[in-house]
């Protein structure tokens, strides 16, 4: 559970959770923000989280390709993102 609650501990990491439960694989470039401030996310989103979450094995990461997949434990935090999605509506302001 512990290994659950670090991956979701980041908004742009359960963002990046979420858009992989949708579709994968998926650009890096799905995961910048279209803003001013996109430079230093591109920065902390390949310094952290990307890392991160490819340490957990939620994700694969294909640095080559710049291309996230799903990971081999994917399977274990999708009920996870299943449960927050389903209940969004209960959630606080600002959770996706």
């Amino acid at each position: 559970m512990d290994r659950v609650f670090e991956a979701l501990f980041t908004r742009r990491r359960r963002m990046i959770l979420f858009m992989l439960k949708r579709s994968s694989p998926r650009p890096i470039v799905d995961f910048l923000p279209r803003s001013a401030g996109a430079r230093s996310t591109e920065t902390e989103l390949r310094h952290d989280d990307l890392p991160r979450l490819a340490s957990l094995a939620y994700i694969d990461w294909d640095r080559a390709a710049d291309e996230v997949s799903r990971g081999e434990r994917f399977d274990e935090i999708e009920p996870m993102l299943d449960l927050l999605e389903d209940h969004a509506d209960e959630l606080p302001d600002g959770w996706p």
